[in-house]
């Protein structure tokens, strides 16, 4: 084996990057905790090891526990994954002081891109458009301070969150305090603050992917919508969208690369818009890969962690030089598949897989850590998968990810595969029209129709219920029978 790279992540990103790395060669060392110990990432690693807990602060955000066997193992990588400690400026700071080189950028940038306000700040200051929000607020009383002429509904955001996090939106200013004061009870940063940022329900989130190498060449990839998101986690994301002109995509791309080169960012990375009226109002960076990376790999036949590994090692990008706009030949698109209970308010389902199978088609694509027996923990995400499928035409792609979500079964726990259905169903999103709110305006999953195979299977289910009700019946009145005087005499004398 080369050199090697620590893992300290878990379901499908931690299984990304260990195929991904062993297949150049890389020695993959995953740090696991002991509710993952059956997990997929574990058996295919070439070497885990275990964290004393499953607590997070006992295992992935460890900060100390993971630099500390990486220091024990000689590793020279750490590839963080998403989430977790991927984003945090101290850890990226610590792998350098210990000499092991960070798979991401460096801890000056994880600084910039992690205080949400002063990135604005600095986007508004280089001619960029962001939405108005408020300044930092740390109590409840601080929402007295917002602008009057602050529009509610407003989002309430936690100045340091990620991946959608903590966020929520709120109808007036006592919604706004009371909110504020439930999270500071229940977050643990509560020194980070929160802010309050323009609500628009019917925009349109729009992502850049990008990388940036050394040389300061950038490569622009197709840009994402996500904007049909639950909860603000994203559900339907498709590239390129429906919803940005020639005229807005060129200018993202513009005001990309002004706070790309102003801040000195190295490696893969994702700016945020929201997109109204034709113009874009830049929200935030996401500096690590993301759930949808596929997307961007996709329109380039590439494999992005093998490039953040490449830039990392301070590679250049192949065949760039200056900027490079990639322009889309298909149409991509992605949903994401939950471990959830979508008649129960989405409510998390923990539990063990009993049957799993799937078949799929040339231009589809499951990336999944369950199999047949595989545990479903409640203490993580339930985020167990991601589906995707392109073709040349938008129409096709749809269509084909409808019938691959009817080649996908999984049984032994409750799944978002049949809202999954609902949504690839509407009419709204066969025209493109998505937003923001697209959820509550155009998708209401609580009034859907029922489908032939619903009403089938709820039919089986009645029957069956009856047929039990009749067999108890009909036993509990044998028995009685069978207490009658003279009951074996009658059966032996045949009388």
């Amino acid at each position: 084996m080369g050199e090697k790279v620590i893992i300290p992540n878990r379901g499908v990103i931690a299984l990304d990057i260990i195929n991904s790395l062993n297949s150049i060669g890389l020695e993959t060392i995953l740090l696991y905790s002991p509710e993952d110990a059956l997990s997929l990432p574990v058996k295919l690693a070439d070497k885990s090891f275990k964290f004393f807990s499953s607590r997070l602060e006992d295992s992935y955000m460890d900060q100390d526990a993971i630099i500390e066997k990486a220091v024990e193992l000689k590793a020279d990588y750490i590839h963080p994954g998403y989430g977790f400690l991927a984003e945090t400026p101290g850890f990226s700071r610590q792998c350098q002081k210990h000499h092991i080189r960070f798979i991401g950028p460096d801890f000056e940038v994880l600084n910039i891109v992690k205080d949400k306000i002063k990135l604005k700040e600095r986007a508004n200051n280089l001619g960029v458009k962001t939405l108005k929000h408020s300044a930092l607020m740390f109590t409840p009383q601080d929402v007295e301070s917002i602008d009057d002429e602050f529009k509610f509904p407003v989002i309430i955001k936690p100045a340091g969150g990620l991946g959608g996090m903590g966020i929520k939106v709120v109808e007036n200013r006592n919604e706004a305090m009371g909110l504020i004061n439930e999270m500071l009870k229940r977050e643990k940063k509560q020194e980070e603050g929160f802010f309050a940022e323009e609500f628009l329900p019917l925009a349109h989130h729009i992502e850049i992917p990008f990388f940036r190498d050394i040389k300061g060449s950038i490569l622009f990839l197709p840009e994402i919508e996500s904007s049909i998101q639950r909860r603000f986690q994203k559900v339907f994301q498709e590239s390129p969208s429906l919803n940005v002109s020639p005229g807005l995509r060129q200018s993202l791309y513009e005001d990309s690369k002004k706070i790309i080169e102003h801040i000195n960012y190295m490696g893969l990375g994702y700016i945020e818009f929201i997109a109204a009226n034709d113009k874009g109002y830049f929200s935030e960076i996401n500096p690590t890969a993301q759930i949808n990376t596929v997307i961007p790999e996709i329109h380039i036949s590439s494999n992005f962690i093998k490039k953040q590994f490449a830039i990392a090692r301070g590679e250049l990008l192949h065949h760039v030089e200056g900027i490079k706009i990639v322009e889309p030949t298909h149409h991509v698109l992605l949903v994401s598949l939950m471990a959830e209970n979508p008649f129960d308010h989405f409510q998390p389902y923990a539990g063990t897989v009993t049957e799993f199978f799937y078949y799929s088609a040339i231009r589809n694509l499951f990336k999944t850590t369950i199999y047949c027996g595989a545990k479903i923990s409640s203490l993580y995400d339930p985020y167990i998968g991601k589906i995707l499928t392109y073709a040349v035409k938008r129409e096709n792609a749809v269509k084909d990810m409808r019938t691959f979500l009817d080649n996908i079964i999984i049984r032994g726990i409750q799944t978002n595969l049949i809202f999954l259905k609902h949504l690839l169903e509407n009419k709204y999103l066969h025209r493109g029209e998505t937003m923001v709110d697209f959820l509550n305006l155009k998708c209401d999953f609580t009034r859907r129709r029922k489908k032939d195979e619903e009403l089938r299977v709820a039919a089986a289910l009645l029957a069956a219920a009856f047929h039990l009700d009749n067999r108890k019946a009909n036993y509990k009145a044998r028995l009685e029978k069978m207490k009658q005087p003279g009951l074996l005499t009658r059966l032996f004398r045949g009388v």
